[in-house]
Formats: structure tokens, sequence, C-alpha cells
């Protein structure tokens, strides 16, 4: 009997590694034994990266797990719009250690802490107080956020919007499974305009994210996440501030029934990054894509694995 069981889940499993969830997406049907696929390219200054996966869960029961997950570094918006956001709290490894060694050295020539030059990192290094200095600029990015939908850039960059807008469009399946979203995230979102069929729901996300070895600089990002319901469950996180590493990103969360067994669903999360390393030459290139690619991938597919 359980030669015969045996033998049916590796068959079931055969007919998993060639499914292909959507055709817009030709890699996806590179899933392996276990119904899992990773995934990972570099265009234009954009590492983006993709896992996929069967789960045994049904979608419904999926988004429920993924938004307990995810409500673990929620903000407490309320508390926050109530107080205009002053009381924005970080980490205390964000502030500390060799943290707060790296704020106190910041200079307008040198600083890491991914910050506007003239209107951020002037104000940072006259502070008597730099780790208040830095808590308010970031919860002024916030505010700005929640007011305007205004994204600063770092260095020079003042509107880190058109970065956002080209990762929307570099992701390709986006515009071409969810189209309404896509159409509200390329325009009436940043205008404020109520969309026809909007987003089902909305959250703020503080988190700690560790993507490398080095855990004297863990990655601080601030995100929104926009909830859709077009063709199963899209989760769309904006990332407002991230303290190291990446000038800008975007992570898109999506889970849908897998064909023909409503038992089941397709849970799939991409990530779309602007590494400051990857752009600077072909030689940095070549010493830090890898690397980036593995570890990302790794701090994904952990992330996968707490809801299985």
């Amino acid at each position: 009997m359980k030669t015969i069981l045996g033998c049916f889940l590796f068959f079931v499993s055969l007919s998993q590694a060639g499914f292909q969830p959507d055709p817009s997406r030709s890699h996806l049907g590179a899933l392996d034994s276990r119904g899992r696929m990773d995934w990972a390219d570099f265009q234009d200054d954009f590492l983006i990266s993709q896992s996929a996966e069967i789960s045994d869960f049904s979608s419904t029961d999926l988004i429920k797990r993924l938004k307990n997950q995810h409500s673990k570094s929620l903000l407490n918006w309320d508390s926050l719009a109530a107080k205009n956001f002053e009381n924005l709290d970080f980490p205390q490894t964000v502030v500390s250690g060799e943290q707060l060694k790296g704020l106190n050295e910041c200079t307008l020539e040198k600083c890491s802490f991914k910050l506007q030059k003239e209107t951020e990192t002037a104000l940072l290094i006259k502070s008597k107080d730099r780790v208040k200095a830095f808590k308010e600029i970031v919860a002024q990015r916030l505010k700005a956020f929640a007011h305007s939908k205004a994204v600063k850039g770092y260095e020079q960059r003042m509107d880190n919007i058109p970065y956002f807008k080209k990762a929307f469009r570099l992701s390709r399946f986006l515009k071409t499974r969810y189209p309404l979203s896509y159409e509200y995230l390329e325009s009436d979102f940043w205008k404020n305009i109520p969309p026809k069929k909007g987003p089902a729901g909305s959250y703020y996300r503080a988190e700690l994210v560790h993507i490398t070895a080095d855990k004297l600089q863990p990655v601080y990002r601030l995100s929104h996440h926009l909830e859709f319901e077009e063709k199963g469950y899209l989760n769309v996180e904006l990332h407002l501030y991230t303290n190291h590493f990446f000038d800008s990103s975007i992570r898109i969360f999506e889970i849908f029934p897998y064909p023909g067994n409503p038992q089941k669903s397709i849970y799939i999360v991409t990530d779309l990054m602007e590494i400051d390393e990857l752009k600077k030459s072909n030689l940095i290139r070549k010493l830090f894509q890898t690397p980036m690619e593995e570890a990302i991938s790794e701090f994904r597919k952990s992330e996968m694995k707490e809801l299985r």
C-alpha cells in the first residue's frame, strides 16, 4: 500500500513540475518535482527575482496565513496618525552599535543611510542628537507619503515614483494578469483619486530584513501594502524607505487557486530591486550580483517556508 501511495505521489509531483501558472511568465514552467521554482534576472538597473510554489492550502487559507505573517510587523497607523507620526520608533539594532557609529560619522560626502543630501543628510549632520534627527527624517517621509503620496529617493533623487513605475513595467506580468490594478498603480493612486475597482485593503509595515551575513548593518524597511482582488489575491508592497543597499524596490505577492483543485493554491513572490552595487561597473556587478541574488532568494524562501 505504501509503495502504491509513493508511486502516486511521485507522478503527482511530476505533473506539478510541468505546471505553468501564467503564459506571460514562461519561466514558471520550470517548477521542480516539489512544485517550486526560483528565478532571477537583471534588467536595466533592477535585479528581478521570483519564487513560486504550489501550496497544499486553499487560496483562502493561504491569504489568511500571509496576513498573519505580515501582522507581526504592522505599524499602528491610528496611533501614528493621531500623533502626527512623531512616535515612529525603530528597532534598537537600527540605532545602536555600528549603526549608531555610522550615523555619527555620516557626512555629505559619505553616508550609508540612503538619505537626500541637501534636505535630510544636511539636517542630520547638524543635529546634536543624530538618532532623534534620523527618526524625525524617516517619520517625515512617512508623513509626506500618507498626505500627498510623495516618495523621496536618496542623494540627488528628489522623486522615487518614476522608479516605482519602472519596476511595475519591468514586472511585465503585472499589466498582463492584473490590468485594472496595474492601471491604478500607474496613475490614479499617485493622485489620491479613488479607483473604479480599487484595493480591497492597505496597511503599513516596518521590518528588519536580514539579507546578508553582515548583522551589523541590518536592513530597516518601511513599506506600504496595497491589496487587490483581481484574478486572485494581489499584494503590492511599496518600499517607502530602506536604510541600506537598495535605491528603490517593490515586492509583489500573488495567491490564486490551483487549476482543477480548489484545495490547493499557487503562491508567487516577486522582488524588483534597484541595487546601487550592481550599477557601479561591470566588475562590481559580477562580484555582487550572484551573492545578492542568493541572499534575496534565501530571505524570500524563508518567508515562504513559514506559510507551509
